[in-house]
């Protein structure tokens, strides 16, 4: 089977729906959806093993909160981008997101352009790292 070209990407949102959605938008030639998770803590002990490029993560979930998850990821795997995708729209969640690390913030309802743009936006600051790097 042949090496997928795109960026790895993990979907962490309790709303299965949201999940299928997101999953249908991003999976293509560019991006890679590697798995997913509808709690935080399903999304902690998969990302223990399965790592991604690139993770979409929900604010609210029934048994934690997006922005601390944040921080487990930034200290598990600090390679990894974070795109908060949630319908919180509080000025204090989305500077704290920012300022904790997240690499964009999209407001639900989304389109798939939107979404788009911003992985787009994202891979493109993870490749130049990487190139930086090498």
């Amino acid at each position: 089977m042949p090496q997928h070209q795109g960026l790895s990407v993990f979907i962490i949102d309790d709303n299965e729906m949201t999940r299928s959605l997101l999953r249908a938008i991003i999976q293509g030639d560019k991006y890679e959806v590697v798995g997913d998770a509808g709690t935080a803590e399903a999304a902690r002990l998969r990302l223990r093993s399965q790592h991604a490029d690139i993770i979409c993560l929900d604010v609210v979930m029934p048994d934690g909160d997006g922005l601390q998850l944040l921080n487990w990821i930034a200290e598990r795997q600090p390679k990894a981008a974070v795109l908060m995708v949630t319908a919180s729209t509080d000025r204090g969640t989305v500077e704290q997101a920012l300022r904790n690390g997240a690499k964009g913030y999209i407001v639900k309802p989304f389109n798939p352009g939107t979404v788009m743009d911003m992985l787009d936006k994202i891979a493109a600051q993870l490749r130049a790292q990487r190139a930086a790097k090498a």
